[in-house]
């Protein structure tokens, strides 16, 4: 169980990772720090670990894909309290000044938050959609 969790787990923080810095990339300007990128890590581990392990996930297999669509969007909430904290405390800047800019959305349209909140979700989600196919638990008996 240990080892299929951590996998998963695993797999989850690298392709949240992976798929943040790639929209990073080409989407955005500036480019992030590599400290936003290893929190960012850290958190989808975590929050992976705590979803793949937790009864209702583990005994909800009909509503797994609403439970995985909750984690993604719990996952995008704490990174932002992450970033917005550090904002105001570390960085010493005006509050939602610090992001940076998404080529082509502005800054002063509700659309700006919303695709920040629903794109890190989203690569949450894919990091877990992936895992799961990844990674197949074979040992565990499922629950209805």
């Amino acid at each position: 169980m240990f080892d299929v969790l951590f996998k998963r787990a695993f797999i989850v923080a690298v392709i949240t990772d992976l798929t943040d810095f790639l929209f990073h990339f080409l989407f955005t300007n500036p480019m992030e720090s590599l400290t936003y990128f290893v929190i960012k890590f850290l958190l989808a581990f975590f929050v992976a670990a705590a979803l793949f392990s937790s009864g209702i996930y583990l005994k909800k297999i009909d509503y797994r894909k609403y439970i995985v669509i909750a984690a993604g969007l719990i996952f995008s909430t704490l990174m932002s309290i992450y970033y917005r904290a550090w904002e105001l405390s570390e960085a010493g800047v005006p509050f939602g000044t610090r992001a940076p800019d998404i080529i082509g959305i502005s800054r002063d349209t509700l659309l700006f938050p919303l695709i920040w909140w629903l794109g890190h979700a989203l690569f949450f989600m894919m990091g877990v959609i992936a895992a799961i196919r990844l990674i197949k638990d074979k040992g565990i008996k499922k629950k209805r």
